[in-house]
């Protein structure tokens, strides 16, 4: 291979620049130009050499005239390349020892040449010029330059392996926008060879027609139409005959070069629907399955944040478990004394990898990542292992925890056990058990191949690079708001048919005009004030409070909606009063119906629309991570349910065997008005 050394005219490369060496001073120091700004700078020996050691400086090899000569080492050539190379190596140097130095003409170096190559063994003698020729490659770059030009067999030209070559490219296009998923695949070689034949008679048959001087193309045989469709990437033929997803699946890979290397640098984000019934604490009627999604750390394997509640993926469930990851956990301590260990995986991520699911791809994501200073990358589609994290806590939960529990959905060959009869557990016990499994068993437990818990692992990744939080002048509830577009004109800013004023924004109208298309930011869970901006223009974010105050006090943008279409459908037209009615009647259907437990269908949706979920919980969360208070259907109780005899609740027996404690009760669906006033159809 070849060598460089410290001297002048040197090259050398340091952190991706690129300097050569020009003086060298009495100190020992170097002087040296950086190649692309032609700047000069002075390098002390000693930081040259530390970081010669520690691989940040690396010397270029260069030919005779200064250029940076890109060598590949003998070692990594091909076989025949390495024979080549040690056999003309061989040749010189004999030809050196008989020469020792000596002139000699032309006639006497051709002999010598032809007695070195029947010695050697060569197939016939060397000329004077392959001689000199191969002297002055070693001379410029060492053993790789003998390794000359690559050589091999001509190739006769085929004129038709062009259109060939086309077609392939074309088919391989069609098969990357066009490919259903699990459908056979509809090119074959045999079928890109018909179409290939097909256009060069169509163009030789174009060429006799003009009667020009082209000569007539000729089709490809089929051992070089097999060798130009090897000329495509194995992933590109593999799309093409086996479809998109089978090539994604056979050419996955792991994430070797995108581990992090402290916590925070890396964390991923993931929900599903968790395969356990919920049961309503004070009627003991089974809610359905709730949603659960979290924020999990790549470097520790710890969750730093999650959301357990009702609300369908949404912007709302994204921004409350970021809200509760980017938050400290001292509530913990507080609201469950029982648990023994702190829960101390929190702070702000550096960057967050998340599906591709509509609520991810918002406005919402993309404001949140910059006033966080938050990077955001997408998985790639049907790719889960670029997930793995988050994808296998979810497994790791159904199996230690959720699994044991009454009420756990089975396989659909378990027709003895039903869970709507026999689970007996509320939303907030469920809650109580997930902060218990994860703070002492999952966070202390040794995993891996080190056998390092997360808990462990997080103290190690935070020390040099600890947790970043947000000061305490910030407001939550703008921070993790969701946004949405608006106007603003006289009335103020409307956002879902409600009016928001402040003199604020009347300022920004007598500046930027009557009427103004703004960006508003809410908190989805209470629409009692939003924030606005315009968003062309530099102003920042004003707060607006509700004009119907009392209506919008504590109200969820999803109640409002269902409000909304009942006072369209019931009273006829959306305004302010309507809604009040609105909101009363519903009020008025939900208690009605709960008793009656109609479907599990009707009372996930009523769950819904109560606000059952940790929305009402973590977004009273401060920024020391204490609980200030519980809102929504929680308000004046508290987050422990062992700890509230507040709720009493009615929920069927404990035992498997005796499910007589839920009354039973015909399930007539359609007879319920509310399915259809609770969007049942398209909520």
């Amino acid at each position: 291979m070849r060598f460089a050394s410290f001297s002048v005219g040197s090259l050398f490369d340091f952190d991706g620049r690129r300097y050569r060496l020009v003086n060298r001073l009495d100190d020992g120091a170097w002087q040296a130009v950086d190649i692309e700004t032609n700047r000069l700078v002075e390098w002390p020996w000693n930081d040259m050499a530390a970081a010669y050691e520690a691989n940040h400086l690396s010397l270029v090899p260069t030919h005779s005239d200064g250029r940076a000569e890109p060598a590949t080492p003998v070692r990594d050539m091909s076989q025949p390349q390495q024979e080549k190379v040690l056999s003309r190596a061989r040749f010189l140097e004999a030809v050196d020892a008989r020469l020792r130095g000596h002139r000699v003409n032309r006639a006497d170096l051709a002999g010598l040449l032809a007695e070195v190559s029947e010695a050697l063994g060569f197939a016939k003698p060397v000329s004077v010029a392959s001689y000199y020729r191969w002297r002055k490659s070693a001379e410029q770059g060492g053993a790789q330059g003998l390794a000359g030009r690559k050589m091999g067999p001509k190739r006769r030209r085929c004129p038709g392996v062009a259109i060939a070559r086309q077609v392939m490219h074309e088919q391989v296009v069609l098969a990357y926008q066009t490919r259903k998923v699990g459908a056979a695949p509809v090119v074959t070689l045999n079928s890109m060879q018909r179409e290939t034949q097909r256009r060069i008679q169509a163009e030789n048959a174009r060429r006799i027609e003009t009667g020009g001087s082209q000569q007539l193309l000729s089709a490809p045989s089929p051992s070089t139409f097999h060798r130009v469709w090897n000329e495509f990437s194995a992933e590109d033929r593999s799309v093409v005959a086996g479809g998109k997803n089978a090539a994604r699946h056979l050419y996955r890979g792991g994430r070797g070069l995108a581990q992090p290397q402290a916590c925070l640098d890396l964390v991923e984000y993931d929900e599903t629907r968790v395969p356990i019934f919920v049961f309503d604490e004070s009627l003991g009627i089974p809610l359905g399955r709730p949603w659960l999604s979290w924020y999990v750390d790549v470097y520790s394997g710890a969750p730093i944040g999650f959301y357990l509640g009702f609300e369908p993926p949404s912007d709302l469930m994204l921004t409350s478990a970021l809200r509760h990851s980017c938050l400290p956990k001292a509530y913990v301590a507080r609201e469950y004394p029982d648990i023994a260990n702190t829960y101390e995986p929190a702070g702000i991520p550096r960057k967050v990898t998340f599906d591709n699911g509509l609520s991810q791809w918002s406005n919402t994501v993309d404001a949140i990542g910059l006033d966080l200073k938050m990077s955001i990358q997408y998985a790639t589609p049907r790719t889960p292992w670029f997930k793995p994290r988050v994808e296998g806590m979810f497994n790791v939960l159904n199996q230690t925890i959720l699994r044991e529990l009454p009420g756990f959905v089975l396989g659909k060959d378990m027709h003895e056990y039903d869970p709507q009869k026999h689970g007996c557990i509320g939303l907030r016990h469920l809650l109580y058990m997930l902060h218990v499994w994860l703070v002492d068993i999952y966070l202390q437990e040794p995993r891996g191949l080190l056998l390092k818990s997360p808990a462990a692992a997080w103290e190690e990744g935070t020390r040099d690079f600890p947790p970043d939080f947000l000061p305490r002048s910030h407001d939550l509830d703008f921070v993790f708001g969701v946004v949405r577009p608006g106007s603003l004109d006289h009335r103020g800013v409307r956002l879902e048919n409600l009016w928001f004023q402040s003199p604020e924004l009347q300022a920004l109208r007598k500046q930027h005009g009557e009427t103004l298309d703004v960006e508003i930011k809410f908190d989805p869970s209470n629409l009692a004030y939003v924030h606005a901006r315009i968003p062309k223009r530099p102003t920042g974010w004003v707060r607006a409070e509700a004009v119907f105050k009392a209506y919008a006090q504590g109200l969820s943008l999803h109640r409002h909606k269902l409000n909304q279409r009942n006072a369209r459908e019931k009273f006829g037209e959306v305004s302010a009063t309507n809604l009040a009615r609105a909101h009363d009647f519903l009020h008025e259907l939900i208690a009605d119906a709960l008793p009656a437990a109609m479907s599990i269908r009707t009372n996930s949706l009523i769950a819904r629309a109560i606000g059952i979920g940790t929305q009402h919980a973590f977004n009273n969360l401060d920024h020391d991570g204490q609980l200030q208070k519980m809102s929504g259907p929680f308000a004046g109780s508290t987050l422990n349910p062992l700890s509230a005899p507040e709720i009493e609740p009615r929920t069927p027996s404990l035992s498997p065997s005796a499910p007589a404690a839920v009354p039973e009760r015909k399930r007539i669906i359609p007879t319920f008005d509310g399915d259809r006033l609770l969007g049942r159809r398209g909520s």
